[in-house]
């Protein structure tokens, strides 16, 4: 949506007065004036109320009260408050506010395009050509138009159709894309076209400033995607990816068994045969990222059969019968269990894992997973007492931290790895981002002393 502007020739208020009395508290420069929207300059203004004087008037009765300057970074400091307290996807909120003064308009907009959203590809396109608009009427000195971008929102369509230049947004410190309209075909055409420039080296197409890089509803996350991603935001802190989402719940059984079949929400062992072999991929495909902190990885470290017997439980007795049956077996092997982990940080010394159990830790997920009289419906694992006793939640839990524990081990710089889990206890406060899977997220805390790496999920 492009923002409203004054259609009066001189861009002031209805209230003259309320103008003049404003100007004086605030810095002018000359190149806030030199834009087409904005308000005369000063000495232009002095010269139109002069003539509009009486001839009459004794110009030396004029007295003019003086009062202290107030600094415009005062004046964007208490502007903050109100741009917090309004939608940031709508100019309609701020447009009185942008009315008063060239300076409060320039404070508006740098507000109103901090932190943008896009919905298409013409949406998109307008806003290049405002910013190419205010551009061509300031300095090249002044922060305006997608200079003050800090955070990009926008669905994958809408890049990959609009003429996409990531290079004029220099300012630009966290990226979010969806790919809720992508799937098995397109997902892997679709990233090439966004993150590819068109004849210059990829890592030089995005602003060296992003640090925070976001994309959710994937179909799948892989080795390639990895890659991708690493050639081309070498300098990110902060990478979010997540497909778990894509898990249908809103509707019925069959929509939520559809939707387990178009995503691959869990990749053993049908991609990778265990963590292990899941870990070396991805560590190695993402050690271009040397500045990489908090890492989020939306997908299920629990078998992907999870799913089918937890569909099975409600199709099929039967079925569900031989499950409990099989998981209750003497046969079946039992598995290191723990809530806080351990190992050398030497990558090179392979030295056993050791298991413990923190006290706090385990009065947490005594509260957890207790599920309702009455079910959503449909609903995930995660609601299922059945899928908690034969996935045996604490098992899945132990793998999460050891997947986490082997990514620490191999990339140095990281403090979090995040997961999607169905037997997650985390609990979110209402200031907490809500982005991708955030109901069934899990996060691992890492800590490095004494030449060893442990792993947890509460802070240390």
């Amino acid at each position: 949506m492009s923002p409203g502007f004054s259609s009066t020739p001189s861009g002031r208020s209805e209230d003259g007065s309320e103008v003049d009395l404003l100007d004086p508290l605030i810095f002018s420069s000359q190149s806030a004036y030199t834009h087409t929207f904005t308000s005369p300059a000063p000495e232009q203004r002095a010269e139109s109320q002069s003539k509009q004087l009486s001839p009459s008037t004794d110009q030396r009765q004029i007295t003019h009260t003086k009062v202290p300057r107030l600094p415009i970074e005062v004046v964007d400091y208490i502007a903050s408050f109100l741009f917090d307290s309004c939608p940031s996807d709508c100019f309609f909120h701020i447009h009185s506010f942008s009315l008063v003064c060239s300076q409060f308009r320039h404070v508006a907009l740098r507000h109103y395009f901090s932190s943008i959203r896009v919905v298409s590809a013409r949406q998109l396109a307008s806003y290049t050509d405002i910013h190419f608009s205010l551009t061509s009427r300031n300095t090249s000195r002044d922060s305006v138009g997608f200079d003050c971008v800090k955070t990009l929102i926008a669905p994958s369509h809408a890049l990959d159709l609009a003429p996409w230049n990531p290079s004029l947004l220099r300012n630009l410190k966290h990226l979010m894309i969806t790919f809720s309209s992508d799937g098995r075909k397109s997902q892997a055409t679709r990233l090439q076209r966004i993150f590819s420039p068109p004849a210059t080296h990829l890592s030089s197409w995005f602003p060296s400033r992003l640090t925070s890089l976001t994309l959710t509803k994937l179909w799948r996350i892989d080795v390639s995607l990895l890659k991708t991603l690493a050639s081309a935001f070498a300098s990110v802190k902060i990478l979010h990816l997540s497909c778990s989402e894509q898990l249908d719940v809103s509707c019925c059984w069959p929509c939520f068994e559809e939707s387990s079949t178009a995503v691959v929400h869990s990749p053993i062992p049908n991609y990778f045969s265990n963590i292990t072999k899941l870990t070396d991929h991805f560590a190695d495909a993402l050690k271009p990222l040397t500045q990489l902190a908090d890492l989020h990885l939306g997908i299920f470290l629990s078998d992907e059969e999870m799913v089918e017997r937890h569909l099975e439980h409600y199709d099929t007795p039967l079925a569900f019968d031989q499950t409990l049956r099989a998981a209750f077996s003497p046969k079946r092997a039992s598995l290191f269990t723990g809530t806080v982990l351990s190992q050398l940080e030497t990558e090179s010394i392979t030295g056993p894992i050791s298991y413990s159990v923190d006290q706090d830790d385990e009065k947490e997920e005594s509260h957890c997973g207790a599920c309702t009289e009455v079910l959503p419906f449909p609903h995930g694992p995660e609601l299922c007492s059945t899928c908690k006793l034969v996935g045996s939640a604490p098992k899945v839990r132990t793998r999460e931290l050891e997947a986490s524990l082997e990514l620490a081990r191999k990339i140095k710089t990281l403090r979090t790895v995040g997961w999607s889990s169905f037997f997650t206890y985390q609990v979110y406060e209402p200031d907490d981002d809500k982005v991708g899977d955030w109901r069934r997220k899990t996060t691992v805390y890492i800590l490095r002393a004494n030449g060893k790496v442990r792993v947890r999920r509460r802070p240390w």
